[in-house]
């Protein structure tokens, strides 16, 4: 719909059980600032920006790929709709990688 959202804080709980914490529901809570995302059609799109000078993609993906799932789901609760990709753009490569 041509909406762009930036910089969207977040506070969700998670059961520690799932973030492999301990063997319980209590929850565990999870606080953010969503860089960026949009709706499309289909699902949502979800963006974040990294200042890194990593100049390799699976590097960056590798030590960012559970933050982009933690927002993603985070993204997900509040707005009960689907996180259909999920990006990191890369200042230092400037590129786009997907997850």
């Amino acid at each position: 719909n041509g909406k762009l959202r930036k910089e969207s804080q977040f506070v969700v709980g998670i059961p520690a059980r799932e973030m492999n914490k301990a063997d319980s529901d209590a929850l565990i809570l999870l606080q953010g600032i969503i860089d960026a995302w949009f709706e499309e059609d289909d699902g949502l799109v979800l963006v974040d920006y990294k200042t890194d000078r990593i100049r390799s993609s699976r590097i960056l993906l590798d030590h960012y790929q559970k933050q982009l799932d933690y927002y993603a789901r985070a993204l997900t609760q509040l707005t009960r709709k689907n996180v259909r990709e999920k990006w990191i753009y890369s200042m230092t490569m400037q590129k786009a990688i997907q997850c």
